[in-house]
C-alpha cells in the first residue's frame, strides 16, 4: 500500500497539505505522485516561482535530469512533472526524510486512514 504526502509552507506557516491514498504502487511511483500533486497545486494557485524538497534522490535526481530514466512508467511520470513545472521557476531539492517530517505523516496518514479518495486542506 502507498500513500503520496505533501504540502505548501509560506514563510514556514503550512497553508496547504494533502494526503493521497494511491493504493499498490512502489515507493518510487508514490514519490512521484507526490510530486505531481504538489505542482499541480502550485499552478493552480498560480505560483510562479517554488522550492520543492523531496526525500526521494531517484525523483529528485530524474526530474532534474541529472540521472536517466530507466523505467518507461517513471519517464511518463517525469514527462508530467516536467509539463507541470512549464512557465514556473521550480527549484527541486533532495532532502533527508528527517528533514522532511511533515511530508512523510502525510503519507503514513493517508494509508493508515485509507479512507477518502483525498484529503486536502487549505489554512
Amino acid at each position: 500500500m502507498a500513500g503520496a504526502g505533501c504540502c505548501i509552507l509560506e514563510d514556514g506557516v503550512v497553508i496547504w497539505e494533502c494526503a493521497k491514498y494511491l493504493g499498490l504502487k512502489t515507493n518510487n511511483e508514490a514519490e512521484y505522485a507526490a510530486l505531481i500533486t504538489l505542482l499541480a497545486e502550485a499552478r493552480s494557485r498560480g505560483t510562479r516561482e517554488i522550492e520543492i524538497r523531496g526525500d526521494s534522490k531517484l525523483v529528485v535526481s530524474q526530474v532534474n535530469r541529472e540521472w536517466k530514466i530507466n523505467k518507461p512508467h517513471l519517464r511518463v511520470l517525469a514527462q508530467e512533472a516536467w509539463e507541470l513545472m512549464e512557465g514556473m521557476k521550480v527549484r527541486l531539492v533532495w532532502v533527508s526524510r528527517e528533514e522532511n517530517q511533515l511530508a512523510d505523516k502525510l503519507s503514513n496518514r493517508a494509508i493508515d486512514e485509507r479512507g477518502g479518495e483525498q484529503d486536502e486542506r487549505s489554512f
